[in-house]
């Protein structure tokens, strides 16, 4: 098996630039200068054929690729090679009246219709026989052709709903509680405590796909193992056609564009990938001063399952659907955009998209170039950016991004565990999202790294409120303490097992002993401004939101942060226990900023590098050399000195990238 890690760089021989392309949407007067000007720009590779299925297969069984073939042959007389995608995310109309058994089916029992996308079951057995039928023809007719070298499974899995609960489904939940169990059925009742409001059941046909408030609310147990599954059942939808693919020509690298909900991509669906995909719109952020931070926190996210990534939709323009339409990217804005996402592990990068359809749910999606077949600004930028990469790209091969300053992150079961029973809680990754926004406003190096992943070099590791836990995690945990880190715990982490059932230990349960902390008593805090309770840490008082817990320090143990309010007053609420050369810091409240300066101040973290607020510093290495990127954010040019010593004054959304030995 591969090594998913945060480290991983990609295995690609190059790295690879482009865009979405869609020659089915356009005439051949349009599509006339396209090579001309991708190759101007710089690119190598395109993506075509996501949502082509009726041009490929216009009708049953009759395959039509001249389009393609043509189009793959022009881009190829000028060095633009292919990356293909199984057309899988829309099947096309006939397949979907023939057989409406494959259409989904949602919790409140309506099926979906033809005349959109992502309608059709993973869990079909007819559409997955269907969706290996265009693979194998796919597969078979570009086998040998020099200019496709690569593969994009689908469309983004489960983007817009994840949930089905057909008859199809009905069978395959079954089916994969009955592997998972063991087919023993008084393991499953255990596992999910079905004692509780006489849910036990006899035999796995008796079960069904659980459903939020049919009538009331749904067995936690029950649900997560529904998300496990699925999970597990795109995973085998997608391992179908990467079979298929691997046989036909094994050379080829094969991707997917996520992260969606529901999908385990540290586990089989990344393994059976080369690269996993990502596609990245910041301007979905319509905050102007949020977005950077939000930027930086979607590829780290990313890179945090599997290492590197490639952008198969890095955005190149406003986006537009029915109920909003974001702002027009400034001058310059683009092209920091672009190597945000390089900075941060994208080792390939193809824009979305070439050029602005003038159809469809995506006709104000705005592209490279324009409604009108012009090229301006976008494409002056994005041509730039290709000349750069040239240097660039070369240089990008086997390096990792360095992180020092780490939140625990990339784990699907533990996000569905908290979505079965949030008490109206921030989720894990919305504190991890406000914790990264922390540090990365001071310029920390960091990042996302799962608990089983390499903490090398990590010196402050922060577990945002996991409450559903493994205990396997924990030795691990200790190892990376005693060797000098420095390990926060937030409140309610380690209180559910795996099965999302609460544990018989007392609180923190697995980390008790490593923490050296017990909960005696813990509350939701729903009106903080009511009754009012306050972490006093160093003189200073911190509102508490959210969530309080009463900590009883075990010898050797010391409190770092009391209570006042209420009967908490005088009461632990922070600790800290040394742990060899490191130290284990459990927070009884939910993680906020304010408590940043103290956990820099405990783990002795540094700044990358000294800028001015508003330049995002980033740095990617190898063996032998460090890339420093530096991306000016602010709306006014920002004075500092390059890691050469040098002066340097970076104009507004103007990026430095400065190459150092090691």
């Amino acid at each position: 098996m591969k090594t998913l890690s945060h480290r991983r760089p990609a295995t690609l021989d190059r790295f690879w630039f482009g865009a979405a392309y869609y020659p089915e949407h356009w005439d051949a007067a349009t599509r006339e200068h396209d090579a001309d000007r991708m190759a101007a720009a710089g690119f190598n590779m395109v993506r075509l054929g996501e949502f082509a299925w009726d041009r490929l297969e216009p009708l049953p069984g009759q395959f039509d690729f001249g389009l393609f073939d043509e189009t793959i042959a022009r881009l190829g007389d000028r060095g633009i090679r292919t990356m293909f995608c199984t057309p899988t995310a829309a099947p096309p109309v006939g397949l979907s009246r023939r057989h409406p058994e494959i259409l989904r089916v949602n919790e409140n029992g309506v099926t979906f219709e033809h005349g959109s996308r992502q309608h059709a079951c993973h869990a079909s057995p007819v559409f997955r026989e269907h969706s290996r039928r265009i693979t194998q023809a796919l597969a078979d007719h570009f086998r040998d052709n020099p200019h496709v070298v690569a593969w994009q499974t689908d469309n983004e899995f489960h983007c817009h709903f994840s949930e089905c609960h057909c008859a199809n489904c009905q069978t395959a939940f079954q089916d994969f509680l009955r592997q998972k169990y063991s087919g023993d059925i008084a393991a499953l009742n255990a596992a999910w405590g079905t004692a509780f409001w006489a849910l036990t059941y006899r035999d796995f046909a008796e079960i069904r796909t659980p459903k939020r408030d049919k009538p009331t609310f749904a067995n936690p147990a029950a649900q997560l193992d529904y998300y496990r599954y699925l999970s597990a059942a795109v995973t085998e939808f997608q391992h179908d056609q990467i079979e298929i693919l691997r046989a036909a020509n094994p050379r080829w690298f094969v991707t997917h564009n996520g992260l969606f909900g529901h999908i385990d991509y540290r586990g089989k669906f990344t393994q059976d990938l080369d690269i996993l995909g990502y596609d990245c719109y910041p301007m979905f952020a319509t905050d102007v001063v949020w977005r950077p931070a939000n930027h930086a926190f979607g590829v780290n996210y990313a890179r945090a399952w599997s290492g590197n990534f490639i952008i198969p939709e890095q955005q190149s323009g406003p986006g537009g659907q029915a109920p909003y339409f974001q702002d027009h990217p400034e001058p310059g804005e683009l092209r920091k955009f672009t190597y945000v996402s390089i900075a941060r592990g994208a080792d390939s990068l193809l824009y979305f998209r070439w050029r602005t359809c003038r159809s469809g749910a995506e006709e104000y999606w705005c592209g490279i170039l324009d409604h009108d077949n012009v090229p301006r600004r976008r494409y002056a930028e994005v041509k730039q950016i290709g000349a750069e990469l040239r240097e660039l790209g070369p240089q990008l091969r086997g390096t990792h991004v360095h992180v020092d300053t780490a939140i625990a992150s990339a784990d699907h079961e533990v996000e569905d565990a908290h979505s079965t029973l949030p008490f109206g809680l921030p989720s894990p990754q919305a504190v991890a999202a406000k914790i990264h926004e922390a540090f990365w406003r001071r310029n920390y190096a960091v990042g996302f790294i799962h608990p089983t992943d390499d903490l090398a070099g990590v010196k402050l590791y922060v577990i945002p409120h996991w409450a559903t836990f493994d205990p396997g995690w924990v030795p691990a945990l200790e190892k990376f303490v005693r060797g000098g880190g420095t390990l926060v715990i937030g409140a309610r982490t380690a209180t559910r097992d795996m099965h999302n059932n609460v544990v018989a230990e007392t609180i923190p349960g697995c980390l008790r002993d490593l923490a050296g902390v017990t909960v005696a008593e813990y509350s939701r805090i729903n009106l903080p401004k009511q009754r009012p309770r306050h972490l006093v840490l160093a003189g200073k008082k911190m509102l508490a939101e959210h969530w309080c817990e009463i900590l009883e320090p075990a010898a050797g143990t010391t409190t770092l942060a009391k209570w006042s309010g209420r009967h908490l007053t005088g009461t632990a609420a922070v600790t800290v226990r040394q742990l060899g050369q490191g130290r284990v810091v459990y927070v009884g409240t939910y993680l906020t900023e304010a408590l940043v300066p103290a956990l820099v101040k405990l783990s002795g973290l540094k700044p990358l590098w000294p800028v001015p607020a508003g330049v995002e510093v980033v740095r990617r290495q190898d063996a032998r050399k460090q890339l420093w990127f530096f991306i000016n954010h602010n709306d006014r040019p920002a004075k500092f000195k390059s890691p050469a010593g040098k002066p340097v004054t970076l104009q507004p959304n103007d990026v430095l990238i400065h190459a150092t030995k090691l």
